[in-house]
């Protein structure tokens, strides 16, 4: 097998596996002991931001059974006994499906409004795991720790957002401005 070939097959799959793995990495990262106030609370919506941003660019490295896996880790490893497992994962899941069906206005838009747009996604989805944990424990579960939650990931993510996407170096999200959208349809760049 030539050299070129190996760095080449190499490429591809980290290419594939990059996704997956900083999912993995931020969901892990949600059981790490921070001494910040109010930041180990709001680790666990970091998870969140991940799917939002790698599924601006490449939807399609994070397949749904992935998506579900990591939701179900991440509600393993932070749920005590009684908490629902899946709620995280259909949270990811809706996630990438909203990305997907509204990239046409998340994708070549300055960052307020993808800001905008990460804002009401994960408002919906502390809404969400808030609604099913307090319907699932049968209690009323006082919302004021997952809003806290949700303005410390909203505040985090402009900090975030830039790293990440600098993790994602040749998607299309990273292409200049200038060549983007030049292309006519069923033209390739080489």
């Amino acid at each position: 097998m030539r050299a070129d070939g190996l760095f080449a097959m190499l490429d591809r799959w980290g290419r594939w596996a990059l996704p997956g793995t900083v999912l993995l990495f931020f969901v892990l990262l949600t059981l790490a002991p921070l001494r910040a106030p109010y930041l180990s609370g709001a680790l666990p919506l970091l998870p969140a931001l991940v799917v939002f941003q790698f599924s601006l660019a490449t939807p399609e490295r994070l397949p749904g059974p992935l998506l579900l896996a990591m939701g179900i880790l991440l509600d393993l490893l932070l749920g005590g006994p009684g908490a629902p497992v899946g709620v995280s994962a259909l949270g990811f899941v809706l996630i990438r499906a909203a990305v997907i069906n509204n990239r046409r206005y998340l994708v070549g838009v300055p960052f307020l409004f993808q800001w905008f747009g990460f804002c009401l996604l994960a408002w919906g989805y502390v809404v969400l795991v808030w609604f099913f944990t307090a319907l699932w424990t049968w209690t009323a579960i006082d919302p004021v720790p997952a809003m806290m939650q949700y303005v410390v990931v909203v505040v985090i993510y402009p900090l975030l957002a830039p790293l990440l996407a600098r993790v994602r170096a040749r998607d299309p999200l990273n292409v200049p401005d200038e060549s983007r959208g030049t292309a006519r349809p069923g033209e390739t760049t080489s």
